[in-house]
């Protein structure tokens, strides 16, 4: 397996914290508009949700292996638990965005462990 150089592992984690302050982002919004058209369902979750997904990608930003590790796996979760209960709206943005989580996780991993060796 080619070894990947350290522009390209930055490149994935940068997109897996980015994608966590898009869709984070988006929930909120999804809260608010919600919220605004007084529609039946929970404003506040969304917001908390999407609040939580932001803070996600900030410790991500930072450097945090951990707060990516625990968002990968709560939005792994929420998609599971979102399929099984009969949802399948917007199932390949959710996967995509996934695929972006787990890429980022492995990079930062790998980052991570150049930094600890001294090797790059």
């Amino acid at each position: 397996m080619k070894a990947l150089d350290d522009s390209k592992l930055r490149r994935r984690y940068r997109n897996a914290y980015i994608a966590l302050y898009v869709i984070g982002g988006l929930t909120m919004l999804l809260g608010l508009v919600t919220a605004l058209g007084r529609v039946e369902v929970l404003p506040e979750v969304f917001a908390v949700e999407g609040a939580i997904l932001i803070v996600f990608g900030y410790f991500t930003m930072r450097g945090s292996l951990l707060a990516l590790g625990v968002a990968t796996g709560l939005y792994a979760i929420d998609g599971v638990l979102t399929a099984a209960a009969g949802s399948y709206q917007g199932i390949v943005i959710r996967l995509l965005i996934l695929y972006f989580l787990i890429q980022g996780l492995i990079a930062l991993r790998e980052l991570k462990r150049r930094e600890t060796t001294g090797t790059s």
